[in-house]
């Protein structure tokens, strides 16, 4: 892999990585924080503003990123759809632990599956995309009322007081897991997926039958399901 690297192009980039940490950085510090010379990293930058990546201060002279970089950012996150970015994680849950792997998204009151990778055993949990049900139900239910909006927590409050306490559970802990909820001798675990803003736009989770459901089991699919959850999370930008 190393061997297709072209230099000039991961220097420059290095260069943008470091603008991006640090706003309004001289020539000399450039050259200090990436280990190159002043010659070449003025040749970059001159090449990098030329192209608007890098915008050029005066009195002193610094350098900050430039609107080119806003551009392609939209074109990013354009190009990026989250259900093609959860595809790869779900597919790995699936295959590391042979059991139903689901997203989910709130509309409104409900909550509607928009992916399924399903599990390959014969006693399984029926389930399909598509598929909807009350906003607050089950574990991914669960997850997605408590990344909630204010007001809509509010809302089903107002009905059931007890909800405020597992919202306030599951948001300090970070996941949901139900025994039984929705459906007798099936448990679910579920994790918020944050956008780049911060704003939960779906749950992933994993369902099973309460007879394969064992503590240690249970440990291990938490943990591998929040890390997943992360990583989608961050290919859509969020960052915390």
């Amino acid at each position: 892999m190393k061997e297709n690297i072209v230099t000039a192009v991961d220097d420059a980039l290095l260069l943008l990585m470091l603008l991006g940490e640090k706003n309004n950085l001289g020539l000399s510090e450039l050259a200090r924080l990436s280990g190159m010379n002043k010659s070449k990293v003025y040749r970059l930058l001159c090449t990098l503003e030329n192209r608007h990546f890098v915008q050029k201060n005066e009195n002193p002279v610094t350098y900050h990123l430039g609107h080119q970089l806003l551009s392609l950012g939209n074109c990013a996150r354009q190009q990026i759809n989250y259900i093609q970015v959860a595809e790869v994680e779900a597919e790995q849950l699936r295959q590391r632990f042979d059991e139903n792997i689901q997203m989910r998204i709130r509309d409104n009151d409900e909550i509607l599956q928009v992916l399924h990778k399903p599990s390959g055993q014969s006693l399984q949990v029926r389930s399909e995309a598509g598929n909807r049900r009350p906003l607050g139900s089950g574990a991914s239910g669960r997850v997605l009322l408590a990344y909630s909006p204010k007001d809509v927590q509010a809302h089903f409050i107002e009905k059931n007081p007890s909800i405020e306490k597992s919202i306030v559970t599951i948001r300090s802990q970070g996941f949901a897991i139900t025994r039984g909820e929705l459906t007798a001798g099936i448990g679910a675990i579920a994790a918020p997926i944050f956008s780049q803003h911060g704003e939960c736009i779906a749950s992933l989770s994993i369902s099973l039958p309460l007879s394969r459901f064992s503590d240690e089991k249970e440990q291990d699919m938490t943990e591998q399901l929040l890390l997943s959850a992360l990583r989608i999370s961050r290919q859509l930008g969020y960052d915390s």
